[in-house]
């Protein structure tokens, strides 16, 4: 599956929220890109689209639904996640 067409959705800071703007083709993906800036701007509002482990920003090349900026901040949280289960499973 490829990956989403970075040049195809702008996002820009505005002072009253945010604007998502996309780009449409006659054919191809017209409700892909627009269900994908949909999301973006859902993820904006909601907490400015950050990592969910280090708190920066998460690129806008990454999936509408990428919870982490990279994939080494996904790797550290599922660590965290086995590591926390496995001293609840020894203590509790």
């Amino acid at each position: 599956m490829p990956a989403p067409d970075p040049w195809a959705i702008s996002i820009e800071e505005r002072p009253n929220g945010w604007s998502v703007q996309y780009d449409t083709f006659m054919l191809s993906g017209r409700t892909q890109r627009l269900a994908r800036a949909k999301r973006i701007l859902s993820n904006l509002r909601k907490n400015g689209w950050c990592c969910a482990w280090c708190g920066q920003p998460v690129p806008e090349f990454r999936r509408a639904d990428a919870v982490f900026c990279r994939e080494s901040c996904r790797k550290r949280a599922a660590r965290s996640r086995r590591a926390e289960r496995s001293r609840a499973a020894k203590f509790g």
